[in-house]
C-alpha cells in the first residue's frame, strides 16, 4: 500500500522555510527613504535646527520691519527706512533669510557628514548595498523637511512683517502684487537648496566641520569678497555663483552688478545642487567608507 502526503503550497513550490526563520525583504529605495526619515526625525539636533530657522526668519523679519518704521531705534541709523538702505518691504521682512540660509546649510552638512564621524555610515551602506540610494534618500528626506520648514518660515516672516509695517502706516505689499509671491517662494527654495549643497558637501568631505566651513565660505564669504575685490569685468562670471543666481528670483544680494533672470537663475542654482549631489554619489560609490 502506498501512502500519500499532501504538501503545503509553499513546500510544493520548493519554498519551504524552516520554523522560526526570519523573512528577508528586498532592499528598495523606498525602504532607504523610510530609514533616513527615521534617522532625521529622531535626532534632537534636527528639531532644534528647524525651530531656530523658523525663529530667525519670523523674529528677524519682525524686528527689521519695526526698525524700518522707526518703532525700534538703532544706535547708528536711528530707525527709519535708512536703517535698511531704503530697500523694499519684501527685502525688509525677509531679512532673517540671510541667517536662515546659514542654519539650513549647517543642518545639511550635519545630515551628510554626521554618520562619518560616528562610523555609522558603515552600517548604512551595509543595509543599502546600492550606495547611490543613500544619497538620494538623504536628499529626498532633507528636501521635504527643509522646504516645508522654509515655506512656513518665509510666509510667517512675510505676514508678521507686513502686519508690523501696516501698524506703523508704512508701505506694504501683498502676495498678489507682481513678483512678490515669486520672491517669497523663491527664498524658501533657495534656503532648501543651500541645505542640499551642505548635505552633498558633507558626504564629499566626510567632515562636519569641513562641510560647514565650505558652506559658509562658498555661500556667505566668497560672493561678498569677490564682489568687493574683483573688477567689474568679472561680473558675468560672478552671476553664476549660487547666491548670485538666486538673486534673480529672491531678495538675496548678488555678488556682482550683473544678475540672471528668474528662470535662468533657478536653473543655475538647480545645476549647482545636482552637480554637488552627483559628486556625492560618485564619492560614496567609489571610495571605501
Amino acid at each position: 500500500m502506498t501512502a500519500t502526503i499532501d504538501l503545503a503550497p509553499a513546500e510544493a513550490a520548493g519554498e519551504f522555510r524552516p520554523e522560526g526563520a526570519t523573512a528577508v525583504r528586498r532592499q528598495t529605495l523606498a525602504g532607504a527613504i523610510r530609514s533616513e526619515w527615521i534617522k532625521i526625525r529622531t535626532l534632537r539636533s534636527t528639531w532644534v535646527g528647524l525651530a531656530s530657522t523658523l525663529l530667525v526668519l519670523v523674529g528677524f523679519g519682525a524686528i527689521a520691519a519695526a526698525v524700518s518704521t522707526g518703532s525700534v531705534a538703532t544706535p547708528d541709523a536711528g530707525g527709519g527706512s535708512d536703517a535698511f538702505g531704503g530697500v523694499g518691504a519684501v527685502s525688509t521682512v525677509l531679512t532673517g533669510a540671510n541667517f536662515a540660509v546659514l542654519l539650513m546649510g549647517i543642518l545639511g552638512a550635519l545630515a551628510g557628514a554626521r554618520e562619518y564621524a560616528s562610523r555609522m555610515i558603515a552600517a548604512t551602506v551595509a543595509a543599502v548595498p546600492r550606495r547611490w540610494q543613500v544619497v538620494v534618500a538623504k536628499a529626498t528626506v532633507f528636501t521635504g523637511v527643509g522646504f516645508v520648514t522654509s515655506v512656513i518660515g518665509v510666509f510667517g516672516a512675510f505676514f508678521v512683517g507686513m502686519a508690523v509695517l501696516s501698524g506703523a502706516d508704512a508701505a506694504t505689499v501683498s502676495l498678489a502684487d507682481d513678483g512678490v509671491l515669486r520672491q517669497v517662494l523663491g527664498m524658501a527654495a533657495y534656503i532648501t537648496a543651500v541645505g542640499l549643497i551642505g548635505l552633498g558637501l558633507g558626504i564629499l568631505l566626510r567632515s562636519v566641520a569641513g562641510a560647514i566651513g565650505a558652506v559658509v565660505a562658498g555661500i556667505m564669504v566668497l560672493p561678498a569678497l569677490a564682489g568687493a575685490l574683483l573688477p567689474d569685468s568679472w561680473a558675468p562670471i560672478l552671476q553664476y555663483l549660487p547666491s548670485s543666481a538666486a538673486a534673480g528670483f529672491t531678495t538675496v544680494q548678488a555678488a556682482g552688478s550683473d544678475v540672471l533672470g528668474a528662470g535662468a537663475g533657478a536653473l543655475v542654482l538647480a545645476a549647482w545642487v545636482v552637480a554637488i549631489l552627483a559628486a556625492a554619489v560618485l564619492s560614496i560609490t567609489r571610495r571605501d567608507v
